[in-house]
């Protein structure tokens, strides 16, 4: 389910009224976020043939402006900002249904996203959500949080599929493949973004935030070889030609990895490559000819850092590092420093520490979904570590 969908169905439960659904302070959170604006315009179509009339959003926005309440806080915000209409139209579904205007000139007040409005708005820490482009190999981007599910975007020789559930995948049309050549696309995800992509090998992979991967719109009979920076979970779909298996090779800066298996876990930030194996084998090799090649078996996890050059090979339990693409944090006596590394991805915050807090470890699991504010204070309860949210940044001290 995408997080239009959800959100649709956290609005119709609310305004039905059912049972355990959502309080206002959730709304009040949601409310700066796109796609909640977006799953309340879709309600408002739905609604569009109920007995609600047309609300007159002019008369409401000069209401919401001169209420005092506000304490003068939207006086000066101009009518023509671009996404005005839009929002004060949802303002005003939420006030005739709610039948209360404090409430829908808070949710109004929170809700304005345009860079205008940002001095006058702080819009809430939000945990990420699927957001990610497409550069296609003439370089024109495609951004994917635009294009609803069962979509199919033409492009000459291919079309690229977004399917209801939200895998990308790649359909070559009848006689356009060429072996003499491959055409690239690269996908990108931001801070606070995943996504999910089919190669046209049918390989599944998980793109965790600030993640890139570059690969071909299809693969050769002989080879097939891609590119990442950042955080991906595979699942390598086997492929055989000629009675022969055909390699899968992943490039990550001065690693390579070629896959005798299937399912693994590849972690490429700044110097440092780790590659947490789950099932199968994969077979590791590097531009510095002295580290040799390496084999890894299930549990196997290789640390790779590229500043010094060395490998650093052990036992893990995979479920710590790839619980992310099931939508969890798992951590197990993690550093502090590399916990708020995922955290500042994930949610698009800054990370300030105060002090080294060089000690610090934490264990635990918790959705990637939870409300920043909460996730803090579950990491608090181990003692000895204090957060302070302060817009987008969160600073850490003992």
């Amino acid at each position: 389910m995408s997080q239009v969908e959800a959100y649709k169905k956290i609005i119709r439960q609310f305004f039905k009224g059912v049972p355990g659904s959502v309080s206002q302070a959730d709304f009040d959170r949601y409310a700066a976020d796109p796609d909640f604006l977006e799953a309340l315009d879709a309600y408002m179509e739905e609604s569009s043939g109920s007995d609600l009339e047309e609300p007159d959003t002019e008369a409401l926005f000069s209401k919401i402006k001169a209420d005092q309440r506000l304490k003068g806080g939207l006086q000066n915000i101009p009518r023509r900002s671009i996404r005005l209409r839009r929002i004060v139209v949802a303002a005003s579904v939420l006030l005739i249904a709610l039948g209360s205007g404090i409430v829908a000139y808070k949710w109004y007040a929170d809700a304005l996203l345009s860079d205008s409005l940002i001095a006058h708005a702080q819009a809430p820490v939000l945990p990420g959500s699927q957001k990610a482009q497409i550069i296609l190999e003439n370089g024109e981007r495609i951004d994917l949080e635009n294009i609803k599910g069962d979509t199919i975007i033409d492009n000459g020789a291919f079309e690229i599929v977004k399917s209801t559930d939200g895998f990308i995948s790649y359909r070559m049309k009848a006689g356009q493949i060429e072996t003499s050549r491959l055409v690239y696309n690269t996908i990108l995800t931001p801070k606070g973004g995943e996504y999910r992509l089919l190669l046209p090998d049918g390989t599944k992979v998980w793109l965790n935030a600030m993640t890139k991967l570059k690969y071909p719109v299809h693969f050769t009979s002989r080879i097939r070889e891609v590119e990442l920076e950042g955080e991906a979970f595979f699942e390598v779909a086997k492929q055989t030609h000629q009675g022969k298996r055909v390699p899968f090779i992943i490039h990550s800066a001065d690693q390579k990895l070629e896959v005798l298996g299937t399912v693994f876990n590849l972690q490429n930030y700044g110097n440092t490559i780790v590659t947490t194996l789950v099932e199968g084998s994969v077979k590791l090799s590097y531009n510095k000819a002295d580290l040799g090649d390496h084999y890894l078996t299930p549990e196997d996890q290789m640390t790779f850092s590229a500043s010094k050059q060395e490998l650093k090979k052990i036992k893990v339990d995979p479920f710590y590092y790839c619980a992310w693409k099931d939508g969890n944090f798992a951590f197990d006596k993690t550093s502090i420093q590399e916990v708020m590394g995922i955290i500042s991805r994930w949610y698009d915050v800054d990370v300030i520490f105060d002090s080294p807090l060089k000690d610090f470890r934490f264990s635990g699991t918790i959705s990637r979904y939870e409300d920043i504010n909460k996730l803090l204070q579950t990491i608090e309860l181990v003692g000895g570590i204090h957060f302070q949210l302060k817009g987008r940044k969160i600073y850490v001290t003992d």
